[in-house]
């Protein structure tokens, strides 16, 4: 049974951060998981890899609609890291919102590894590890 080492969380609604790191740390197969109700310093940190505090994330799970940088835009910009920086982390757009837009959006981005709906549970969180990380 593997366990991963990092979930990061980005959610502007700090409350949403703490229910979905509750049911991360329920599945007792994450060693770390971060919360960021900014964008733009989840991205800050995802670009900081050299500093000794950085733990890699295995998952990130990322909201749509946040003010500043919202999850598109942060899109946007994680495709520009280097492949050393973005390497073995799959990307979840995880978002209350049910608008085909949205959904065909996600589909289209080649850095989305899907899209789940808010919340996450703990079983969500299990089907991911046993799909992308149990080979």
């Amino acid at each position: 049974m593997r366990k991963l080492n990092c979930v990061l969380l980005i959610d502007d609604y700090h409350p949403t951060n703490v229910l979905h790191t509750i049911a991360i740390e329920d599945t007792k197969r994450v060693a770390h998981t971060l919360a960021f109700t900014d964008a733009e310093k989840a991205l800050t940190y995802l670009l900081n890899i050299e500093d000794e505090q950085y733990i890699k994330p295995n998952v990130i799970f990322l909201d749509i609609n946040m003010p500043g940088m919202n999850g598109w835009d942060f899109i946007q910009e994680y495709k520009k890291l280097t492949a050393d920086k973005k390497s073995d982390i799959l990307l979840f757009m995880l978002s209350t919102s049910t608008h085909p837009d949205d959904l065909d959006k996600a589909d289209k981005e080649e850095e989305v590894k899907g899209y789940i709906y808010k919340p996450l549970t703990t079983e969500t969180m299990l089907e991911v590890i046993e799909k992308y990380f149990e080979h």
